[in-house]
């Protein structure tokens, strides 16, 4: 089950940053700020964990109107604002809602603070993710900086190393989904679309807007995260193409709109939104061909 936990706020005074870095630092502060008011030891277990998709995830201060727009730096004094939290785990949700609660109204986010103006929680069934059809081609735009944390094995060298790639690669894309979706939901995909993956079956056909982005998570110590943003546009290579793992791809998309993707989630990285293209001609009418 994924849980969706909306705030909507309204700033008391300016609510900034610190220098050189982003307001989903702050939220991700205030998420443990709230869990340790209810539960200090699992708030604790949660920071610490390493090594596996974290439980939760981040969508950092934003605000709906015409266009989505994000406050990157800065939140402005009585600014009206959004933030999400998305929950891989059940128990999750009860907890951060209790401590809202016994916050009578106010949070403190950064050196500033907002009033809740309303909670909403909505939940996510694997079935719903389930209901997706086969894809050939789609989009995805990388809302805000995305990375990979790319493994290097002790065969490789002496001591495991992990990097970082600020690269839309298709790849560690869907291998990050795929863990984040059997690490926490059910039924689980089998090993097989990993060994499709591995044939480079998603090709990327373009790339528009694609920057490069560091915020510092610790400015004094120098502790930063490198993300890129914009759009990639992918197709299924024909010669791969898979129906059942096409239909995998598409689940995992689907999850991935409430679960972001990539590294420092927690932190807000990794927010997308995909689209679904129409499929070319020629594979369109093959494919009808295939359906009883």
């Amino acid at each position: 089950m994924i849980s969706c936990l909306t705030i909507n706020l309204t700033a008391v005074n300016k609510i900034a940053a610190q220098p050189r870095s982003y307001t989903g630092y702050l939220v991700r502060g205030l998420i443990y700020t709230l869990l340790r008011l209810s539960n200090p030891e699992l708030a604790e277990k949660l920071h610490q964990e390493k090594g596996s998709p974290a439980s939760f995830s981040i969508k950092p201060p934003h605000t709906l109107q015409e266009k989505l727009c994000l406050y990157h730096r800065e939140i402005p004094e009585n600014a009206y604002f959004t933030i999400t939290a998305t929950f891989l785990r059940e128990d999750l949700p009860q907890i951060l809602c209790h401590s809202l609660l016994n916050l009578q109204g106010e949070i403190p986010l950064g050196s500033g603070k907002a009033t809740i103006n309303e909670i909403l929680l909505q939940q996510v069934t694997p079935q719903h993710l389930q209901e997706a059809e086969a894809i050939e081609k789609f989009s995805i735009q990388f809302i805000t900086p995305t990375f990979f944390r790319v493994h290097i094995p002790k065969a490789v060298r002496r001591a495991e190393q992990v990097r970082v790639l600020p690269l839309p690669d298709p790849v560690h894309l869907f291998t990050n989904l795929y863990n984040t979706w059997n690490s926490y939901l059910k039924p689980k995909f089998s090993s097989d679309y990993l060994e499709w993956l591995q044939q480079h079956p998603i090709l990327i056909s373009r790339l528009k807007n694609i920057k490069t982005h560091r915020y510092y998570e610790h400015p004094v110590k120098g502790v930063f995260a490198i993300g890129f943003t914009g759009t990639a546009y992918y197709s299924l290579a024909e010669d791969t193409y898979d129906r059942k793992m096409a239909r995998i791809t598409h689940q995992l998309l689907k999850m991935a709109e409430h679960t972001n993707v990539g590294g420092n989630r927690t932190a807000g990285y990794g927010w997308i939104t995909f689209k679904a293209l129409p499929p070319d001609k020629g594979r369109e009418a093959s494919n009808k061909g295939e359906l009883h």
